[in-house]
């Protein structure tokens, strides 16, 4: 994949990413991060059975919550190099 086909840096941390997206980071584990929250939303909207729909949306939050601070964290350890 050439530069020009990568995500711009802050593109990257958009609130949400698609899987296209996603495939679109260049470093590995900021992909493997996002990647990662991805599937625990998708998981979230399929699990219908334990999560009721009136839970969903607190379900999300909490994912989106730890989402952010791994990246916060990927961030600042990514800063320092």
């Amino acid at each position: 994949m050439s530069n020009n086909n990568y995500l711009r840096e802050e593109e990257q941390f958009k609130e949400i990413l698609n899987n296209e997206e996603i495939s679109k980071i260049k470093d590995p584990e900021l992909r493997n991060i996002r990647s990662k929250y991805w599937g625990l939303r998708h998981q979230a909207f399929l699990n219908e059975h334990k999560i009721p729909d009136r839970m969903l949306g607190t379900e999300l939050d909490k994912i989106k919550a730890e989402e952010m601070k791994e990246l916060n964290e990927y961030r600042q350890r990514n800063n320092k190099n």
